[in-house]
């Protein structure tokens, strides 16, 4: 018995996949994805991988002189290591290990909290150099034109230096800076002298008002012959009145350190010479 041709064409399928299948598809490629990442967020251990393969092998029939182990092989640049993997949650660990602050970036800290506290952006500014830490004051906010007088209202971000400079064991450099207007006075015949007379002024006073070694700290003068920028304007010759404070990197436990041992290795070296 025959089909009616208008049934027939019925009964016709469409060309191609049905659209529930590639949904489907989709769904098994996200799936896919998942336990991969998954897998690779996995401790890989490579005994406990070989003890269940080896479970694997004996439930199937395998039968091996050493139950519970089998030879690895594999041509594939990914390779096995004896080393057990190291777990994500390790890995955050070291890195967030590794990018601890450092001394310097610790007093960086420091510094730039002490100046938004006081408001002292705009006489007050920091950074990191070869040297060490800098931290660079204006002149016109430590003294006077021409004197080597502090100002008492410099008293605040001398106080914030000292409690830096004893919480952090490195050398202290004071270092004063002039412009290059000539100075001739009875008190400072030069630019040098007034500079000199300045960073000892405010090593005078931390040493007096903290409790500072004072072998930890120095002062000296360059006058006008380090110029942060050229002496061609009133705005310039300003930046260029300036203190200096420079954290040097080399912390002075570090140096006590060093300096024990040269001491050992030459106690060891005169008892070796009178054996």
């Amino acid at each position: 018995m025959g089909l009616d041709p208008s049934e027939a064409e019925d009964h016709v399928c469409e060309e191609g996949a049905p659209a529930w299948l590639a949904t489907m598809g989709d769904l098994m490629s996200l799936l896919l994805v998942f336990f991969v990442l998954m897998l690779s967020f996995a401790n890989m251990d490579k005994q406990l991988f070989m003890e269940a393969m080896g479970s694997i092998q004996n439930a199937l029939g395998v039968i091996q002189e050493n139950p519970g182990t089998f030879e690895l092989k594999s041509t594939s640049v990914i390779e096995w290591s004896e080393n057990k993997s190291t777990p994500f949650l390790d890995i955050m660990e070291a890195e967030s290990s590794e990018k601890a602050p450092t001394m310097d970036q610790k007093i960086m800290q420091k510094v730039q909290q002490a100046i938004a506290e006081n408001n002292l952006s705009r006489i007050v500014e920091a950074e990191s150099s070869e040297r060490g830490v800098i931290v660079r004051v204006k002149g016109g906010a430590l003294f006077k034109p021409g004197s080597d007088k502090l100002l008492p209202v410099s008293f605040v971000f001398l106080d914030e230096v000292i409690r830096i400079t004893e919480e952090f064991p490195y050398e202290l450099s004071i270092e004063g800076h002039t412009d290059d207007s000539p100075i001739s006075t009875p008190r400072f015949p030069t630019n040098w002298h007034l500079a000199a007379a300045r960073s000892i002024a405010v090593l005078r006073y931390m040493i007096d008002a903290g409790d500072i070694d004072a072998s930890r700290v120095a002062a000296s003068g360059y006058g006008a012959t380090r110029p942060l920028v050229p002496n061609d304007s009133p705005e310039n010759r300003a930046v260029n009145r300036r203190v200096e404070f420079v954290y040097k990197r080399d912390p002075v436990a570090d140096r006590a350190t060093r300096a024990q041992r040269r001491v050992r290795r030459a106690e060891a070296r005169a008892d070796s010479g009178e054996g």
